[in-house]
Order: C-alpha cells, then sequence, then structure tokens
C-alpha cells in the first residue's frame, strides 16, 4: 500500500515505542493506514544542486486518523524513471541525497505497520509449529503380510504444539546438525521401522483479529 508520492524503518523520536508483547491487537482500524499517513518535503525548493540533500517528514496515521505513536517499517527511495536511478533511505525523518542532474520525486511506502511487525515479532519468538509431517511405518505382519502406518511427526520442541512426551514417541537424531526428530509411536510397529516422512497440513498461527491485517 502506498502513501501518495515517495523508503525505511520508522523512529519518531521521544514517541518512539514500539508495542510490548502484552499488548493485544483488538481492532483493525488501529493499525495503520497507508490512506491516512502522510509525508512532505522540508522547506520545499523550485531547484536544487547535485550533491545537496532532500529531506521529508513522514506522519502516520491510523485508520481513524489519529497519530500512531509507536514504529512502523516505512520505505522511501528517490527516483528518476527515465534515468532509471534511485536513492533509498529508512526513516521517519528522511533524508536523500540528490546524485544526478534532472528531474527527481519521492516516493514513500509503508511496508509493513506495527501491528504487522508486533505479530510476526511474537511467532519468530514462539515454538508455534508451521508445519505438520508424517511418518510412514513400514514392516512384517502376521502370516506373511506387510503392515503400513502413518503418524504425526515434527521436529522435537518444548512448547504449545510438541507432540506428548514419554515413551508415546519414537525420537531420532541427526548425528552431524544434533537436530532432534519426534514421531507419535505407530500402535504395531516398532520406531526402527520408519521408512520415510511427507508434508502434512500447513497451519496459519494468525487468529482471526490478525489475519485482516495482513490483507489490507
Amino acid at each position: 500500500s502506498h502513501i501518495s508520492f515517495a523508503l525505511c524503518e520508522i523512529k519518531s523520536g521521544k514517541d518512539y515505542k514500539r508495542p510490548g508483547s502484552d499488548q493485544q491487537i483488538t481492532q483493525l482500524n488501529q493499525s495503520t493506514s497507508p490512506v491516512h499517513s502522510t509525508f512532505s518535503i522540508v522547506e520545499l525548493k523550485k531547484s536544487y544542486k547535485v550533491g545537496e540533500k532532500i529531506s521529508a517528514i513522514i506522519t502516520a496515521r491510523d485508520h481513524n486518523k489519529n497519530l500512531k505513536r509507536y514504529g512502523d517499517f516505512f520505505k522511501a527511495k528517490l527516483f528518476n524513471s527515465k534515468l532509471k536511478v534511485q536513492v533509498c533511505n529508512g526513516t521517519y525523518s528522511v533524508t536523500l541525497l540528490l546524485p544526478w542532474a534532472g528531474q527527481a520525486q519521492v516516493f514513500v511506502r509503508l511496508e509493513h505497520s506495527s501491528e504487522v511487525v508486533q505479530i510476526l515479532k511474537k511467532y519468530r519468538d514462539s515454538s508455534f509449529p508451521r508445519s505438520h509431517y508424517n511418518g510412514h511405518f513400514e514392516g512384517p505382519g502376521t502370516k506373511n503380510t506387510r503392515i503400513s502406518e502413518v503418524v504425526e511427526c515434527n521436529l522435537k520442541w518444548s512448547g504449545e504444539g510438541s507432540l506428548r512426551k514419554g515413551k508415546c514417541c519414537c525420537e531420532y537424531k541427526d548425528i552431524k546438525t544434533g537436530t532432534e526428530w519426534q514421531c507419535e509411536r505407530p500402535k504395531k510397529l516398532s520406531c526402527d521401522k520408519l521408512i520415510h516422512h511427507s508434508l502434512g497440513a500447513l497451519e496459519n498461527p494468525l487468529n482471526p483479529v490478525e489475519k485482516p491485517i495482513f490483507t489490507k
């Protein structure tokens, strides 16, 4: 989503404050709005010399037109479409070097709202399982038959979404990397009968309040 004109990680001076992990997002309207956020060139002149700098101030607002009090992630660039050149920068108070002669335009893009940054950090720091896997076991049965079983498998970790602990599970360890793999114990076959694994379900960790923020 674009703000009307020119790129950056946001720092807004004394008011800069990233929301804490205990602050829950409850309304989409409280997230940063690219429509109501604006920027302006500081002391705009008719012309500049090569080597001079041009400054812009970004004002971030939510969908209710209220000022945002903590950091968003914007990107700002100076560019010339004919020369196919551009200069990028990354702060609320943007300063861009003017390195060429000719016309130049400033463009600002809201890359991630502070609410999106908060959600990404929340799930980056968590042990929430994004992907689930199936373990395929195969071995001999009775009277010259073959038994096949498919159970849930995943990387071994502690916390939400982990497989049950104890004697219920088969555990495997990669000797080179030390990575531990865990599968639910098959009902009829032993742990050494694991043949291969396949990708199972993909789980979206976003709750109903968070999902709309990524679609706007």
